[in-house]
């Protein structure tokens, strides 16, 4: 078994003690009990309790070796068998669901991983366990609202090609859509997720230990992906749908959009002064290093279906900030916008003439415009590149002279305003701190002003853009309402 899955079966085990002894509402006083006073329990929607139902006529035929819950997730995972040769058995749960969230989410239904025997060595097969899930027939679809919760059964029934005492492996994800009315407001909550994972340590060092993990010497077009497209393994599946805590199923006007997503960890920047260092090692035992990467986030809600053409891809880049010892100085953030491009449709492993997933080595963005603040747009052209191609210039390494010619603005703006002293709200607090995250991008004269260096690339000065022009409309907001 492998490694990432015996800690997870230890937590499934501590936690599923610890919310039978003290309830959903006493766990985080109880952690602070037994002196994990940081440990959080994370936003999302995840199951917070399983209770197998009394035996019927139908039900004494099936004996249950294990039945468990990921954390945080809404994941099962059981391993069930038949008593008795040729007679019908069945096995019924109660599961209970939190909405740990300020969102909706309505039922979407269950997704059933056939390919689990690369999860676990026990044998499965399609076809082996009949599931069916009964909800409360008072909301259709059922809804969770926030804070709230949702009970319902599900049912396994065993077909007659199981033998006596053999083991069936199942891992199901019952899965809830985020109810929003926007394509572009289920996109956001995504982002706000990953950066909730990202700057979370555990949530963070599963993430990055998964990736690494994958690496074997050869393949390389997986070593440094993770992700739920078609014909991943259920491992990776399963990962990635536990830590986004079923924040990939979306329900966007009512309509099931189920978000497709690969994560890739590489230096897009060519920094290595922002974006984290690795080590994995290779099934051949020889090290590869990776330094300074930053994590993208690749996401389509198209069906990837359709072999050789074209998916409509949204792609972005996140990064952190590292001192001169190379210390990590920062939470991970957004670097600039998230762009829309085109990327081929492939199978998982890369092969072409098959789908399921996308190559992002081949993404090109469409032409777009781009506008972070009121005051300042830019335009991506067809066919541009993260990184660049045949000695072109890639989106991440573009210098915008624009955006230098902006961000000098608002420097001056910020300090005009600083210095002012008539106004000392508490808005001028914001404007001073996002004046003082933007010091690494300019140099003070001889008389003390403000100078954007030439030559910083586009994407980096984005954030700093709109942090100081956020600031400033606040604070000018709050000057204007100043008595004369």
């Amino acid at each position: 078994m492998q490694k990432w899955i015996k800690i997870l079966l230890c937590v499934i085990l501590s936690f599923s003690f610890v919310f039978a002894c003290v309830g959903y509402a006493e766990i985080v006083d109880f952690l602070m009990i037994i002196g994990s006073a940081n440990t959080q329990v994370p936003s999302g929607l995840f199951i917070i309790n399983v209770e197998k139902q009394l035996a019927s006529s139908d039900t004494n035929n099936v004996g249950t070796n294990t039945v468990d819950y990921l954390p945080y997730s809404t994941t099962l995972d059981t391993i069930i068998s038949r008593s008795r040769n040729n007679t019908a058995g069945k096995a019924t749960y109660k599961i209970t669901v939190l909405n740990n969230t300020d969102m909706e989410y309505a039922w979407r239904g269950v997704y059933y991983q056939e390919n689990v025997d690369e999860y676990n060595n026990d044998r499965v097969k399609s076809g082996d366990v009949k599931i069916e899930v009964s909800l409360d027939k008072s909301s259709t679809p059922a809804k969770i609202l926030p804070g709230e919760q949702l009970t319902f059964t599900v049912t396994y029934t065993l077909n007659s090609s199981n033998k006596r005492n053999e083991n069936v492996k199942n891992l199901i994800n019952f899965q809830f859509g985020i109810n929003v009315d926007s394509q572009a407001k289920a996109i956001d909550i995504v982002h706000e997720k990953f950066l909730e994972i990202l700057n979370t340590p555990s949530t963070y060092n599963e993430l990055v230990t998964k990736i690494d993990d994958k690496y074997d010497g050869y393949q390389e077009w997986t070593s440094n992906y993770i992700g739920n497209v078609g014909n991943a393994s259920a491992a990776d599946a399963v990962t990635v749908n536990t830590l986004f805590a079923g924040q990939l199923q979306m329900m966007i006007n009512g309509v099931k959009t189920p978000a497709t997503v690969l994560i890739k960890h590489e230096n897009l920047d060519w920094d290595n002064m922002t974006g984290d260092d690795y080590t994995a090692v290779a099934n051949q035992g020889s090290p590869f290093y990776g330094y300074g990467c930053e994590m993208t986030l690749y996401l389509t809600i198209d069906p990837l279906n359709k072999a050789n053409t074209n998916a409509p891809v949204y792609v972005t880049v996140f990064t952190c900030d590292r001192d001169a010892q190379g210390n990590i100085v920062s939470e991970w953030y957004k670097v600039g916008e998230t762009m829309l491009g085109n990327a081929p449709i492939v199978g998982y492993n890369g092969e072409s003439g098959k789908t399921g997933s996308f190559v992002t080595d081949n993404w090109v963005a469409n032409r777009q415009i781009y506008r972070p603040t009121d005051h300042y747009s830019y335009t991506l052209t067809d066919g541009m590149t993260l990184k660049g191609l045949n000695n072109t210039t890639g989106i991440m390494t573009f210098v915008d002279q624009n955006a230098i010619n902006e961000f000098q603005r608002l420097l001056i703006d910020a300090k005009a305003m600083i210095e002012d002293i008539r106004y000392a709200g508490m808005g001028i607090l914001d404007v001073e701190n996002a004046y003082a995250r933007a010091a690494k991008f300019y140099t003070l004269d001889a008389e003390g002003n403000p100078i954007a260096n030439a030559g910083v690339e586009r994407v980096k000065l984005c954030p700093v853009i709109v942090d100081l022009d956020r600031a400033l409309t606040v604070a000018q907001d709050a000057i204007d309402k100043l008595p004369n």
